[in-house]
């Protein structure tokens, strides 16, 4: 027994000889025992910090150390085809720059670019899906749809209408009535040849006076400069500046929409079937154009760079000329029945003055709703 604790109960036993006062005593006493037997204890070891001691290397919190969850791999891009009305030209520039600024790869598109061979030939291959987006002529498309090919326009990036007759100066050709006993270029399935039938008509022109020459829109150009023709179709933001540069001579125009046929002019088409099932895709397709025009209109030096990266034939060409076709063709996007709405919309007037001369003539047989036609529903508001 511990001596404090001994010399604590001799006197207690002397006073108490027995008996329950004495037991209680002695219960008391072994409670101070253990009470002192806790304090003579080691002290016990400090609470240990919440933070360890450095190890070298910061340690992050168990919910941060825990292996983060794996993302789920980026959806495959869309890869798709866009067939252009023809060869690499300047018109075609912000379309260009579209996918080299990455405007494509926003709206999760891989595009191909692809040359065409007018527009006559760019719109069987969006009807049987060779291709799944074609830029060309609307009036070209129009017909093709009074026919029954299941395509439809979903932006107009082109609705004022920049097709002129150009000729040499000296021809005096004044008015639509002048073009008796000339004659002139006409390509098959090229913008001025579809609506010719309708603009004789209107202006009651005898066609039997104009020697209308089927040529190839490759030798078109030079046969004019020859003189080999008198008239040449041409769109004012593409061939006009070109063709005044190559000649001395000085060379007019006459403009058809400032004589009562502002028809629509180039813009989007795409399948039916790809609307009906893949409608996302058009919408993204459609907003990445739209971006890429708005983008080149403040930026069409740069629209100008990318489409000569494109073809050597145009980076041969001087650069002034170039630079005045993207602005021209910039210029044209909004007939003034758009001029208050976003890139891309279309105007039911537009498109009933478009319309019109097709049912005339009988281009389009049988009139069909305007929503056959075209829709505004992919066109970012």
């Amino acid at each position: 027994m511990n001596p404090k604790v001994k010399k604590l109960l001799v006197p207690l036993k002397r006073q108490h000889q027995g008996g329950k006062i004495f037991a209680l005593l002695l219960l008391l006493v072994t409670v101070a025992i253990l009470v002192m037997a806790c304090g003579a204890a080691p002290a016990a070891a400090p609470a240990q910090s919440q933070q360890p001691a450095s190890s070298g290397a910061e340690e992050k919190p168990a919910a941060e150390s825990a292996s983060k969850p794996e993302q789920a791999p980026a959806a495959e891009m869309d890869k798709v085809t866009l067939r252009l009305s023809w060869r690499w030209k300047a018109e075609f520039a912000p379309l260009v720059l579209t996918a080299d600024k990455g405007f494509f790869k926003e709206q999760n598109i891989e595009v191909e670019l692809l040359e065409g061979k007018g527009s006559g030939d760019v719109v069987p291959l969006i009807g049987n899906k060779s291709d799944d987006f074609g830029y060309l002529n609307l009036t070209t498309v129009a017909i093709a749809i009074g026919k029954g090919l299941p395509v439809k326009v979903v932006a107009g990036l082109m609705e004022k209408n920049p097709s002129a007759l150009a000729f040499f100066a000296d021809k005096n050709i004044k008015e639509p009535k002048d073009l008796e006993g000339k004659s002139i270029a006409l390509a098959p399935g090229e913008a001025f040849a579809v609506i010719y039938p309708s603009f004789a008509a209107k202006w009651e022109i005898d066609t039997n006076k104009v020697q209308a020459i089927q040529l190839d829109p490759a030798a078109k150009n030079q046969a004019f400069l020859e003189g080999k023709i008198d008239v040449l179709p041409v769109y004012v933001n593409n061939e006009l500046p070109q063709i005044r540069a190559l000649s001395d001579k000085p060379i007019d125009i006459l403009v058809p929409g400032d004589w009562g046929f502002n028809t629509l002019a180039n813009g989007i088409i795409v399948h039916e079937d790809t609307i009906r099932e893949n409608p996302d895709l058009v919408r993204r397709f459609v907003t990445a154009v739209i971006n890429g025009y708005k983008y080149s209109l403040e930026h069409p030096d740069e629209a100008v760079d990318a489409v000569t990266k494109r073809s050597e034939e145009l980076a041969s060409q001087p650069r002034d000329i170039l630079l005045d076709q993207v602005k021209m063709t910039l210029d044209f996007i909004h007939s003034p029945a758009t001029k208050d709405n976003p890139i891309g919309w279309m105007a039911e007037e537009d498109w009933k003055s478009t319309l019109t001369p097709l049912y005339e003539s009988k281009a389009i047989e049988q009139e069909l709703p305007l929503d056959t036609y075209y829709t505004n529903e992919f066109v970012p508001q």
